[in-house]
């Protein structure tokens, strides 16, 4: 109508041609059927395999234990449950549908009513092909776009990190009798970099909020669908991190060997001090981090138009751009999305039977947010029990699991990463961008980082004594090492009374160590 009125009679009337706006890949149906069957096929693997670990116990028929040499004496046995082997066998039987299935599919439309202009990279008047990719695909779109770093970025997590993962396990199992300190390295690593291959993941999960944020029906038509890719990659790769978790390395001691090196006249004695003030401005950047938008959808029009993009700059003598002008399509045609507002949106879309939203709930509820909050409260749990003087092993085990699982630096990562792979379809008008809270959260992460290790140097077992000080009488008491601080390395002779004596419990589970018999 706008068009008819600006052109006044000598308008030529055009035959009505409706184009249908419609996603490729897989139907939501489809895509619903495979996820559930896939979660359960998990789940059902899992529950298997904890079931024969319980009767393996039962049975008393316990794991191969790699014996250590003298040489490797901080070393301790390593063991895998099999209901790590099965997930981590299940996992990875999803990996190449992950790859090579559609990943997603999105499109855009202008409508008009007799007039529709697909925005998408093939569109134009009375075209509107959908884009549809595989991670594959992806990765072959990119190079051919000269888009080299979004390719490598992709192959990096997506492929070459999965495979390490695998050398790494082989490796550490094969070095698991002869060199247990190596094996025990490879095991660490697998656990350190696991959670590392689905950092495209996460900003896919924003990104359909962003494309369907466009949506204003009857101008405006945009809709974006995670498909079977994202379904078996995301499980991959939580179910892959996890199972990495159930093989206990040798050498549990290994994870200190950096916060030895940390400042000790500031971790013993303020320990408590540093970790609630880091506590606090993490809780701040953190707050503003999820609730400012992290990422952006724009589509400018000045690039929409040919010779750059798809649209006429006029029909029939009539420029085309005013008219969007003055139906307002610029303001509409941008989107924003922060964490907040992106998690309550995935419940209105899982309400609407969308299994993949349920998936994309988890990993951003569960792995980044939950996940990396409680990290931080068990931080500063063990680092009040380290200033009572009470024993921390077991608040600095779980917050160094916690630490493997959390999820929030992933995340930052796959904003990065997706942002570098859009960039290709900036020819076509649309341009997808990072915003302030990603600066926000990369700050929250730095400010968990440093107190995660901050408060493991502070809470490290304390190293033996050397036999030179043994010899000297230092800290042998009844046949036993003294390596605690509640005395603050002071000894009491061996005619000391009893009640001294028993000070040297030292609140800790460390404090001692036997020494070998003297004959």
């Amino acid at each position: 109508q706008v068009l008819a009125s600006a052109a006044g009679p000598t308008v030529v009337r055009r035959a009505p041609t409706m184009v249908d706006f419609q996603l490729d890949g897989n139907s939501e149906a489809d895509i619903n059927a495979v996820a559930t069957k896939c979660l359960l096929g998990v789940a059902v693997v899992v529950a298997l395999g904890l079931a024969l670990d319980v009767l393996r116990a039962r049975w008393r028929l316990e794991p191969e234990v790699a014996k250590v040499s003298n040489d490797d004496s901080g070393a301790r046995d390593m063991s895998i449950s099999i209901w790590a082997i099965s997930l981590l066998l299940a996992s990875y039987a999803l990996l190449v549908p992950g790859l090579c299935s559609v990943l997603f599919s999105f499109n855009v439309m202008l409508d008009f009513g007799l007039l529709q202009f697909g925005l998408g990279p093939g569109g134009g008047l009375d075209k509107a092909p959908a884009t549809t990719e595989s991670m594959v695909g992806l990765v072959h779109l990119l190079r051919s776009t000269d888009c080299s770093l979004g390719a490598t970025a992709v192959v990096l997590y997506a492929m070459v990190v999965p495979g390490l993962k695998v050398f790494l396990l082989l490796l550490g199992e094969l070095l698991r009798k002869r060199h247990a300190v190596a094996s025990s390295l490879c095991i660490h690593l697998v656990q350190s970099i696991s959670k590392w291959a689905c950092p495209d993941m996460f900003a896919y999960i924003l990104l359909t909020y962003l494309v369907r944020g466009l949506n204003h029906p009857r101008m405006l038509q945009a809709d974006m669908r995670l498909d079977l890719g994202f379904t078996c990659f995301s499980i991959f790769c939580v179910g892959s991190t996890v199972a990495s978790l159930g093989i206990r390395s040798g050498d549990e001691a290994s994870g200190f060997g950096l916060c030895r090196r940390l400042p000790k006249c500031l971790l013993a004695d303020r320990i408590l001090l540093l970790t609630v003030v880091l506590s606090v401005a993490f809780a701040a950047a953190f707050w503003v981090g999820v609730t400012i938008p992290v990422m952006s959808l724009r589509l400018q029009l000045h690039d929409l138009f040919a010779p750059k993009g798809p649209l006429p700059t006029e029909i029939m003598g009539i420029p085309i751009e005013p008219v969007l002008v003055n139906l307002e399509v610029p303001e509409k045609a941008n989107a924003d999305v922060s964490l907040l507002v992106a998690l309550g949106t995935l419940v209105s879309w899982i309400q609407q039977g969308e299994i993949n939203s349920f998936i994309a709930l988890i990993m951003l509820a569960g792995f980044v947010v939950s996940l990396t909050l409680l990290d931080m409260v068990v931080l500063v749990a063990a680092a009040v029990r380290h200033s009572c003087g009470r024993s921390t092993g077991a608040l600095v085990a779980l917050a160094t699991t916690l630490r493997k699982l959390a999820m929030l630096d992933v995340l930052i990562m796959g904003i990065v990463v997706v942002t570098l792979c859009m960039s290709m379809y900036q020819k076509d008008g649309i341009f997808v961008s990072m915003r302030s809270g990603v600066a926000a959260l990369v700050c929250a992460e730095l400010l968990h980082y440093v107190t995660y290790y901050a408060v493991l140097g502070a809470c490290q077992p304390q190293p033996q004594q050397s036999p030179r000080a043994i010899e000297d009488g230092e800290g042998n008491v009844d046949g036993r090492l003294c390596l605690g601080h509640g005395l603050g390395g002071r000894v009491p002779s061996a005619s000391a009374p009893m009640s001294q004596l028993e000070e040297l419990d030292c609140h800790s589970q460390d404090c001692t160590v036997p020494l070998l018999d003297p004959l």
